[in-house]
């Protein structure tokens, strides 16, 4: 099994099925649209999925030990042990 992790540890929105109808949605009802690759220019397709962000082993140490017992990290997650297990997954992991 590889040993690989991310080169660079960011957390991504996932493919978001909601902006992409949307999109659609706008491109279809659109009226003046040139033939061609014209309809690219209605809707960014940067805008659809690009959230991005930078999530520190720090800040989740710090998220977990801020977090109130009734939030739902405290829920989900019993231990420090396992959050940070959640955090490999989301961030180092590929």
């Amino acid at each position: 099994m590889s040993r690989s992790y991310k080169k660079h540890p960011r957390v991504k929105d996932k493919n978001n099925k909601g902006m992409k109808k949307y999109a659609n949605k706008k491109v279809r009802h659109t009226k003046d649209i040139p033939n061609g690759k014209a309809y690219k220019k209605v809707f960014e397709s940067w805008d659809i999925c690009d959230y991005c962000w930078i999530w520190t082993w720090k800040e989740a140490i710090d998220a977990y030990n801020q977090a109130p017992a009734d939030s739902w990290i405290r829920k989900h997650f019993e231990t420090l042990e396992k959050y940070l297990i959640y955090w490999e997954k989301c961030v180092r992991r590929k």
